[in-house]
């Protein structure tokens, strides 16, 4: 089978944000404790044992590691990443008594994030700017407010980092004196992860990449991946957040480490070995690979050029989440787009580039301008300058107009009028229709 080859080496980073690092201590901390005393307990920084990562940067952590509790000291300090949200802790292992934080309260939503907010009449996208009374959000550079009564749904399209010093969290127990298994977990903001797929056009090879960055250091943990995002409540409405490189791939066939299942309504990739990532690092790992189904189109909507794009049917066995396509003929790079989530069985279309040597004009042969009634007659030419025949879907859309006569005939499906037309090479074709509205 033939697969894509690495043109440039691949980058392996990650670069920093709020990262599941954790350390616990039962007394003072100044960098890392000593041992002055042997009521002292430390939980190693970096014991974190599993990192989900949501397709919209929020982020499961869960910790394990032992501590010991003295009969003096019935306190645990925990030093979490400034993007943990503190309303999710949850300690188990011991009996707790009370938490105490230093950290000035993040909501779920914060300023910067990108939303969209759904209403009885409208749909908003932008970026969120604040609640006061009202949802304020800036959309194309102007500030919508939204009353909170009107808000029917929110999506969380991504979250920003927070950037600062860990946040300090003291965890006081009525534990017993001894030995303890604590398991800590929480939500929190970050890191993130986007799929990247590389497909051949002349093989329909396709290879995903997940480029995961804004981490701290965590050492031998289990990493799982979400193509989606989770439920989540802020003041009151309650919403669902859903969840580029240039020239990349060419490589020998990956191995791929990540073995998928779906929990729920989620379809997870969990990493088959412990990773390690280092901080201000970016890391790309292969996530799946296989044969998809492609049939390639030449598309003409009514004006601009004519687009080379093609139908992508998902006949592998994982989904396809939101991503970045990049695609290639050979070893040559040819064109990216984006493409939406796509289950398995699914189908998308993608535009790969555009057909500059075919020519589209669309000009008005016919107005008819009466009381009450209007008519347009249209005529559309296709020029193919190739020296290949083509086909190409010609699409216009008439809502609210009556067709009354097509030539070739039309299809139509709603407002949309479709033609499928073959034009041998060097060659022209025309097509002709005409509406009328009645007022």
């Amino acid at each position: 089978m033939h697969v894509l080859t690495r043109k440039t080496a691949l980058l392996i980073a990650i670069a920093a944000v709020s990262a599941a690092a954790i350390s616990i201590v039962a007394s003072e901390f100044i960098g890392r404790p000593s041992y002055a005393s042997e009521n002292m307990a430390e939980i190693d920084e970096y014991a974190v044992d599993r990192v989900t990562i949501y397709g919209n940067g929020i982020t499961y952590v869960i910790c394990k590691d032992a501590a010991r509790i003295g009969e003096e000291n019935r306190t645990i300090r925990l030093h979490l990443p400034s993007g943990a949200l503190i309303d999710t802790l949850m300690i188990n292992g011991i009996n707790v008594a009370k938490i105490t934080t230093s950290q000035e309260y993040h909501p779920i939503i914060a300023k910067g994030d990108l939303l969209t907010v759904y209403t009885k009449d409208e749909v908003f996208t932008g970026i969120f700017l604040g609640w006061n009374d009202m949802l304020m959000l800036e959309v194309s550079n102007k500030t919508v407010m939204i009353p909170g009564d009107e808000i029917t749904k929110i999506i969380l399209q991504e979250v920003v980092q927070i950037e600062g010093p860990k946040t300090i969290v003291e965890v006081t127990t009525n534990s017993p004196p001894g030995e303890y298994e604590i398991t800590i977990s929480y939500l929190m903001r970050g890191p993130k992860w986007r799929p990247t797929y590389f497909i051949d056009l002349e093989t329909s090879y396709l290879e995903c990449w997940a480029t995961i960055e804004n981490v701290e250091t965590w050492k031998n943990f289990t990493l799982i991946l979400v193509s989606g995002g989770p439920h989540i409540v802020y003041k009151g409405p309650i919403f669902t957040p859903y969840m580029r490189y240039s020239e990349f791939l060419r490589s020998p066939t990956p191995s791929i480490e990540f073995t998928s299942s779906t929990t729920d309504e989620y379809h997870e990739y969990t990493y088959n070995a412990r990773l390690s990532f280092e901080k201000g690092t970016i890391v790309k790992l292969p996530l799946f690979n296989g044969t998809v189904s492609l049939r390639q189109e030449y598309y003409w909507s009514g004006s601009g050029e004519v687009k080379n794009r093609y139908y992508i049917n998902n006949t592998l066995n994982e989904p396809l989440a939101a991503g970045i396509a990049e695609f290639y003929r050979g070893d040559k790079w040819v064109g990216e787009d984006e493409i939406p989530y796509t289950p398995v069985n699914g189908k998308c279309i993608a535009i790969v580039n555009y057909a500059y040597d075919i020519k589209v004009t669309r000009k008005i042969v016919k107005s008819i301008e009466e009381y009450r009634h209007t008519v347009r007659g249209i005529e559309i030419t296709i020029r193919n300058h190739k020296n290949v025949d083509i086909q190409i879907l010609v699409e216009q859309n008439i809502n609210g107009y009556t067709l009354v006569t097509s030539s070739p005939p039309a299809t139509r499906v709603g407002p949309i009028l479709s033609w499928v037309i073959k034009i041998k090479a060097n060659s022209k074709e025309t097509i002709y229709y005409e509406w009328e509205h009645y007022w």
